[in-house]
């Protein structure tokens, strides 16, 4: 065990006392300073940060996210900063074999200087930066560490000037940071500099662990064939002895024979019985916590802990009667991949806490997802990301930060990116949740169906020129990357491999769908545009109202105000929202009952997608919508807002990625009821199909008893519609499809149908009564319904989380619902706000 670093504080410097013969980190997070570069003052900085974190914590400037703050912080990315520490270094730091200066992340253009020395010259936000054995620079006593941030928008209008070819994407593709900082239709140009991730000093004596990797050579389901392959530095030569063990049970404990230099050796050995690592809903994601230990003698001279899972990974990309599949196989069984895509969670990612990452990742998990696709013009992830995934049993589909341009071919580039994808995937590999590695978000399709060889007037030999360069970089450098340093994993050099008007997306590779949206066209032909892995779509929503409140005041909060506008980044969502909304729904009367009803419009869009594609399994065998979270308060495609909180779409996706569907349908004028099976076991069970009314009154009733195969979709009831509804007004019913399975968990599975839009329903006013009694970590709550309640929405004015929401209720169908709380006031039931669609127009 690493001795605990004892730290004293003398004003602004650091002392950095060493103890031990590990080898030792000594963090260089604490009292960092600031300011613009040709200014005078100092203020304090927190490391890690950036610019304007710092300026909004000092009072210097206005939160970047309240109202139309993001304007007045323009001026921040148009200046050069500096940031500067002291610390002091005791003799036994210079009495190291090697101390090194690390820095994991730093945003983005950086000269670091230590004691007015130059050590440093940085241009990567991706990269981690290591200053090896500056002891010839560190001084006994205090020393001064300083950084200087010049403009990134002025250093990338120098690079870009230089390119012989002006590229789509403009200035930031010469500039390795994160694209979604110079603004996106997700969030705002808030463009970031700062020491964005830990810094601190690494101190080397005898031997020192530079990486140790486990890997799995075989996998069966009695053993595990593993090597530790372990990379060693070293300033002597001698005897020592390597460890593995899992929990005190001992794999190694195997002598070696180290020389000076780097030394690495390879040691065998056997997992029996071994518990596979599953994706979340196919089984435990099982991790085998492995320590390892080098003594040199009796001495402890290097230690660490992996935990990995066992588990095998192939993406099936085969040829067949339709085109070419595109087939997650894990551990040789066939899995329907159900997630969405991921954005960094805050536009400051510095600030991103771990327990926000859990919250996020818990929820996740919640709702039956197992992938998410972390994309291209975000961030790697920070290492908690991905632990908890692996934790949790989430697929990672990581795409190298790439996204919607061209970059450029230069050596010097190519340099750069060589280094970031080497260092991101010897970082990444050993997690178990890794489970492809992608090129690029949209590029190739934008080269070929966005114009831009038009939009830029290239010549032939301009075209030629610049998609050489592309493909240096995702079909060279990328690939071959990930062949030498990931061989376990599939890469695929863009996504998706053809554009969503190209008849070819619905037969090979993944698909972005975006026909709905930008295409605008209906709902429906969600399930008409079905491909082998479906990895974009989506719809947009109004975030929580009371999620308006944190960034807007009352009187923001009204349709084309300027702070909506500045909300909304989309350059016409709000008309696409609003033509949408009107195909299906009623104009609602006020703000709070729009935001409302965009919900519910959201949720019932992606829903239709979904069950679209979980009904064309094993042909279709993925669905991702487009996005999972918010990097700022925001109307975006997202299923929980930046706060956190659940929109109606969230709510939806608890059944709709429940490892059974049901899922009725109209196709060709008949009414279908498919079940999609996800379960790797048959079940047996009854299906109950009915149309009632909206008083209760049930007027076709059919039961089944059936049998479900593994892993399958099929049609278990099909009717003629117009037979079906025979004397039936189709405004004043619904029906209900029910599966129970027969085992003795007696497992329910309900879906709905509506037979005309939300606008054309012979919806009434209802009286909703509720109930409240308190249970464990919260209240049950009740409610009951005269007549259907058409999604029924509840909130409260204190915090906590509905276990269900936007929900129907039918008459004699009491709806529970639990308020997990820590609130525990008499006045909790007046406190609880519902709202149905009834109540918005």
């Amino acid at each position: 065990m690493m001795q605990k670093l004892l730290f004293l504080l003398l004003c602004c410097e650091q002392l950095l006392p060493v103890t031990a013969q590990l080898p030792q980190r000594l963090d260089l997070n604490n009292q960092w300073e600031f300011r613009q570069a040709g200014t005078i003052n100092w203020h304090p900085a927190s490391v890690p940060g950036c610019v304007q974190l710092d300026l909004l914590s000092n009072k210097i400037i206005q939160d970047p996210f309240y109202r139309t703050n993001e304007d007045s912080v323009q001026w921040v990315a148009t200046k050069d900063w500096e940031y500067r520490k002291f610390f002091i270094t005791d003799p036994a730091i210079l009495a190291s074999r090697q101390v090194d200066l690390v820095f994991e992340g730093l945003d983005t253009y950086a000269s670091v200087y230590l004691n007015d020395s130059l050590i440093l010259i940085a241009n990567n936000m991706f990269r981690e930066w290591h200053c090896e054995n500056i002891k010839h620079w560190l001084l006994p006593g205090k020393n001064e560490l300083r950084i200087q941030f010049p403009s990134v928008i002025r250093q990338n209008e120098e690079l870009y000037n230089k390119l012989k070819n002006k590229l789509p994407g403009d200035e930031k593709v010469v500039c390795r940071k994160a694209a979604y900082n110079f603004g996106w239709d997700i969030g705002p140009k808030l463009i970031t500099m700062g020491i964005w991730k830990p810094v601190y000093l690494k101190l080397h004596n005898r031997i020192d662990l530079l990486e140790v990797r486990f890997i799995q050579r075989k996998l069966t389901d009695t053993e595990a064939s593993m090597s530790g392959v372990f990379t060693l530095s070293s300033n002597l030569s001698g005897t020592a002895t390597i460890r593995i063990d899992n929990d005190s049970a001992p794999f190694v404990d195997h002598p070696i024979s180290i020389q000076k230099g780097i030394n690495v050796f390879r040691l065998d050995f056997i997992i029996k019985d071994p518990k596979f690592w599953w994706p979340n809903g196919l089984g435990p994601p099982t991790l085998y916590p492995l320590n390892y230990y080098v003594f040199l003698g009796d001495e402890l001279v290097g230690k660490g802990l992996q935990k990995i899972g066992l588990r095998t990974i192939e993406l099936k990309q085969q040829k067949d009667s339709i085109g070419e599949s595109f087939l997650f196989l894990i551990n040789n069984v066939p899995v329907f991949v159900k997630g969405a895509n991921y954005i960094p969670q805050d536009n400051f990612p510095s600030r991103v806490s771990d327990s926000a990452y859990r919250a996020l990742l818990g929820d996740v998990k919640g709702l039956n997802m197992n992938m998410l696709r972390v994309w291209g013009g975000g961030i790697y992830e920070k290492d908690v990301f991905y632990d908890l995934c692996d934790e949790l049993g989430i697929m990672v589909w990581q795409d190298f930060m790439f996204a919607c341009a061209i970059y450029p071919g230069d050596k010097d580039f190519l340099q750069n990116v060589d280094a970031e994808s080497a260092q991101n995937i010897i970082r990444l590999r050993w997690h178990p949740c890794i489970a492809i590695w992608c090129g690029n978000n949209e590029i190739d399709e934008g080269w070929k169906n966005w114009g831009w060889v038009k939009q830029y007037n290239y010549k032939p030999e301009d075209s030629a020129n610049v998609y050489e360069g592309y493909k240096d970089l995702f079909n060279g450098i990328l690939s071959n990357n990930v062949n030498k340093f990931d061989t376990l994993r599939p890469y695929i050099s863009t996504s998706p491999l053809f554009g969503w008007g190209k008849p070819e997306s619905k037969h090979s590779g993944d698909m972005h769908y975006w026909g709905v949206w930008w295409g605008k066209y209906p709902f429906c032909c969600f399930k008409e545009n079905t491909g082998r892995f479906m990895s974009e779509y989506g719809f947009q929503a109004f975030p929580d109202i009371d999620s308006f409140k944190e960034f807007a005041e009352p009187g923001d909060m009204k349709l084309g105000s300027v702070v909506m506008k500045a909300h909304q980044k989309h350059p016409t969502g709000y008309e696409l929202i609003d033509e949408y909304m009107m195909r299906e729904f009623k104009r609602p009367g006020d703000f709070e009952s729009y935001a409302y009803v965009s919900q519910i419009l959201q949720a019932e869009g992606i829903k239709t997608a979904i069950e679209a594609h979980r009904r064309a399994m094993p042909t279709c065998m993925g669905t991702l919508f487009w996005q999972y979270n918010d990097c700022w308060p925001v109307v975006s495609w997202s299923a929980r807002d930046y706060y956190g909180t659940p929109k109606a779409m969230h709510y939806y996706l608890q059944n709709e990625y429940k490892d059974v569907l049901v899922s009725p349908v109209l196709e060709k004028g008949r009414l279908r009821v498919y079940i999609v099976s996800d379960r790797n076991s048959a079940m047996k069970g009854h299906l109950n199909v009915k149309i009632t009314g909206f008083t209760g009154k049930v007027l076709r009733d059919t039961k089944y008893q059936i049998s479900v195969p593994r892993l399958t979709s099929s049609c278990y009831f099909d009717a003629d519609s117009a037979a079906l509804m025979k004397g039936i007004d189709p405004g004043k019913v619904v029906l209900t499809a029910t599966f129970t399975t027969a085992d003795n968990n007696h497992d329910q599975y309900i879906n709905t149908y509506y037979f005309v839009p939300v606008k054309d329903l012979s919806l009434e006013k209802v009286v909703i009564t509720r109930e409240l009694n308190k249970i464990p970590g919260g209240y049950k709550i009740t409610l009951r319904s005269d007549k259907l309640a058409k999604n029924v929405w509840l909130s409260a004015n204190v915090k906590g989380r509905f276990s269900g929401n936007y929900t129907d209720i039918m008459p004699g169908e009491p709806l529970e619902i639990f308020f997990v709380t820590s609130y525990h006031q008499e006045d909790l039931l007046n406190k609880i706000k519902i709202r149905s669609i009834q109540d918005t127009y």
